[in-house]
This record gives C-alpha cells, structure tokens and sequence, in this order.
C-alpha cells in the first residue's frame, strides 16, 4: 500500500488543470450517469470532478459557478427522458430543484473536508438530502443515486437492508474516497480498504441471496398484464365510439387472459375513459366481467369531472373474484402537473386465496413510504397500473423494482406506452412486455403466493436516521473545536 501511495504522489497533480476543466469533466460524467442511455459505471466517479473543483477554488462567484454547472448536468440527465408529449419545460421543473438538493452535499463537504471522518459528511448528506426529497416532495425518488445500478441484480439487493439510503451512501462514499485519494495523493483504510471491502461484502451479499432464492421450489400464480389501445391523455375527450372499441378490446383481452390461466388481471393506467354520468353502468360491467371469468380484477381508468380546467379521477377498482369492489383507489401521487385529483384514502390490502394483493397507481411507487405502507400491511404482491413515455422506458419499471426488493413483495407493472414487467421480490423481472413492440397486448407470468421478509422493511429509515445523528455529532465536533480555539486581540 506505501508503493501505491507513493506512486499517486509522484503521478498525477490536480493543480496542473484549470479547474474549470474539472466542472467540464463533472458535468459529462453526471449526464452519463442517470436515467436511459446510463452507464453504471460512471455512478462510482460521477461526483469526483465536482469534488476536486471545490477543492481547489474558494469564494462565493466559485460556488455560484459551481451551482450553475450542478444545473446544466441534471438538465442534460432530465433531458434525455424527454420525449413527446413531455414538454421541454419539464427539464427544468426537475433539473433545478434536484440540483438544489444536491448542492449542500457538496458545500458542506467543501468547508469540512479536513476534519476527522469528514469524508463520510459527503455520503451522509447526500443520502439526507435524498430521503427528504422523496419524502417530502411531489419529485419522489428521481435522481437518487441507488438507481444508477438498476442493472446489477446482485447491488440491487442491498436495498432489502437499507433501503436505497444504504447503496446510495455507498457510492457517494467510493466517489468522496476517489477525490479524497485524488487530492491528497494518498490512501488511508477509510479511502481506500474500507469501502472496497464493503462493495465486495455487499456484492457477495446480494449475489448469495439471489441465488438462494432460486434454490427452493415456491408456491406461483399466474397473473397477466393487459394493454389498452386507448392514445387519450386528455383533452379532446375519446369519443363515445372510440370508447367503445377500447371497451371492445380489453375486455376481449381481459378473456382471454383468464382463459390463458391467469386469475390476477391488471390493465394499465388510464386504460379508458369513463365519463362521470356513464360510470354506474362501467362498474356493473366490470364487476360482471370478474365474476364471470372468475377472476381478481385491477381495472384502472380516468373519469373527467371537469374540462374547463381539466380535471379527473385517476382511479382503479379493485374487484374480486366474486365480483365485489374491495376497495376503490385514486391516485395518491399525481405527477406534478397532472390534472387529478389527490387520493387521500387509507391503503388497503385484500386476501386473494390467502396471497395479499394491493395495487396503486405508476407514480405512486417512486416513492418508498408508500410501498413501506403496503409492507407494514404484509402485501405479498402489489398491482402497478402504469402509463409511462418512451423517454422513461423501461427506466421507470426498472425503478419500481426497488420497491419490491425493500419490501419483499411482487410487482405486477402493467404498462401504457412502455415496459410491463412482473416482478418478484428479488428484483427479477420474470416476464416483460413492450407497448412499444407488435404484440397481442397480454402479458403472463407466474409470481409467488407469498413475499418475504426484509430486514428494510423492519428497520424501515433508520440508516437515514443515522447519518441524521453522524451530521448532528459533526456539528456539535466542530462548534466545540471553534469555541476552543483562543482568541487573539490586535494592540
């Protein structure tokens, strides 16, 4: 280790480039590394440029460059999901607030750099700034750092432990220990052994619980995802003709599925739309259709309540097998700018053949609390009526992946304009469909009766809580060092 520390002292000098180049670079590897068109990889370098400028400059034009910077490469990232009908200023609706988030991550670590276990303030901060945002904040969980490695199954299922807190806590961490080495020329246990043998524990971790999983035989269900060949999003309203051949097509759909073997069917978000004076007729229907098929039933669709301004219900009807509405659910979490109304109804989980079954509506499951709802309720399987663009596909059901991975439950995500996935609670997607590709519009799977137990889902946020306390000692370690130092008084 002497030999490696003293090859970067005689090697590469960080005061050699004008540190502009730095935010250059920052802003390059941040644009590869979030969202489609990403490269895991870059997730584990992506902060260091940032790092290394703020190393190297002071003042307040400094970080006011820096900020602007921060902005442009989250508005590069936002704007590679963008795609019609999603207009331009969306970039800047997400880019800017997720920036602002970002930005006391990188100022306190800035300032505090030099003290003792000051490298892990980067991480904590980050992974604070993190939860609040998909907490507290109709921008849930976009940008969070854990989803950058949505292609490596064995990272994935770390966050069965601590939720996406603890993979994102690790990468800032290898990102902070990178620029830490880069900058001081030289490696310490905390820079450079530590976090290696974390990530390797972790990887064996979640490669030897992925594996396990596949080990023993386990009770299935075969459960379909049915497509809607309804293009509505809004105003003008579908007509009452091209209505009925959208209600033509699923429920034709919907029979055939049934007839296929599935007993638990979802149609995608806003499959079709019902008006308010024609919705006590649409659920006798749909009821009949359940009962009928003897089937369980997530039939999600919009009903306008008003078109000057545009306003709607989002909403599904959960149906049993015998026909009865469990429950109704409107959507909890519209995307901003969406013209629905909130849901605001208690979660509910019902007993389908002893599996429980619960269902909410796409956006809904980029934020943790709400499927930590469905987990403190025992849900072994959730049903994802979905409505995505190409400019998020297959990214957004890759996301709600997490979310059965930190409760151990299935995911059934059936998906408008995009990627329908089923999805256990390992993070595996066992069956897929494109509403992109020339298919018949149903997708079968088989997912397990019963979800399983995680640790995150027990502990829930204490990991953020604890890097809440690591923050609240580093502030109390540095007003009692600043209030010890003697003061000096100029004749």
């Amino acid at each position: 280790m002497k030999n490696f520390s003293s090859t970067l002292t005689q090697g590469f000098n960080v005061n050699k480039i004008n540190p502009l180049w730095y935010l250059a670079i920052g802003v390059a590897t941040m644009a590869l590394t979030h969202m489609t068109f990403s490269i895991e990889l870059m997730a584990w370098v992506s902060s260091v440029p940032f790092l290394i400028y703020l190393s190297l400059t002071q003042g307040w034009k400094s970080r006011l460059t820096f900020f602007l910077a921060l902005v442009m490469a989250w508005s590069f990232v936002v704007t590679k999901i963008i795609s019609d009908p999603i207009p331009l200023v969306l970039i800047f609706l997400y880019s800017i607030p997720i920036s602002l988030f970002h930005l006391p991550g990188y100022l306190i670590w800035s300032k505090f750099k030099n003290q003792k276990y000051a490298l892990f303030l980067f991480p904590a901060i980050m992974v604070i700034m993190e939860w609040i945002q998909y907490t507290f904040t109709p921008l849930a969980s976009w940008g969070v750092a854990a989803y950058t490695m949505h292609d490596n199954v064995s990272l994935i299922q770390t966050v069965s432990l601590f939720g996406l807190a603890g993979l994102s806590f690790l990468i800032y961490w290898v990102n902070a220990s990178i620029a830490n080495i880069i900058i001081k020329r030289k490696t310490t246990i905390l820079t450079f052994q530590l976090p290696l043998i974390v990530l390797f524990l972790l990887i064996a971790f979640g490669s030897i619980r992925y594996d396990l999983s596949k080990a023993n035989g386990i009770d299935t269900i075969t459960v379909a995802a049915v497509g809607t060949d309804s293009k509505a999003s809004g105003l003008p309203l579908p007509t009452k003709e091209s209505n009925e051949q959208v209600k033509t097509a699923l429920f034709k759909r919907t029979r055939t599925a049934a007839n296929g073997g599935a007993k638990i069917i979802s149609w995608t978000e806003a499959a079709i739309f019902i008006m308010p004076e024609d919705e006590k007729e649409w659920i006798n229907a749909i009821k009949e259709l359940a009962a009928e098929l003897n089937i369980t039933l997530v039939a999600s669709y919009v009903s306008p309540i008003s078109q000057t301004p545009l306003r709607y219900e989002n909403k599904y009807q959960f149906i049993d097998s015998s026909g009865n509405i469990t429950h109704t659910y409107l959507k909890h979490e519209p995307v901003p700018g969406e013209p629905a109304v909130q849901g605001k109804s208690p979660l509910k989980v019902a007993d389908i053949k002893g599996t429980k079954v619960a269902a909410a509506i796409c956006y809904d499951y980029d934020f943790p609390y709400l499927a930590k709802g469905y987990g403190e309720l025992g849900a072994d399987m959730v049903i994802l009526p979905s409505s995505d663009w190409r400019g998020i596909d297959p990214v957004h059901t890759e996301m709600a992946a997490f979310r059965a991975v930190e409760q151990g439950h299935s995911v059934l995500r059936s998906t408008r304009f995009g990627l329908s996935a089923a999805i256990t609670p390992y993070g595996e997607m066992v069956s897929q469909m494109s509403s992109f590709d020339d298919n018949d519009k149903i997708m079968y799977a088989q997912l397990p009766t019963k979800g399983v137990t995680t640790l995150y889902s027990l502990i829930q946020d204490s990991f953020v809580y604890l890097c809440i306390g690591f923050l609240s000692f580093m502030a109390i370690v540095s007003r009692s060092k600043n209030k010890s130092k003697p003061t000096t008084i100029d004749d």
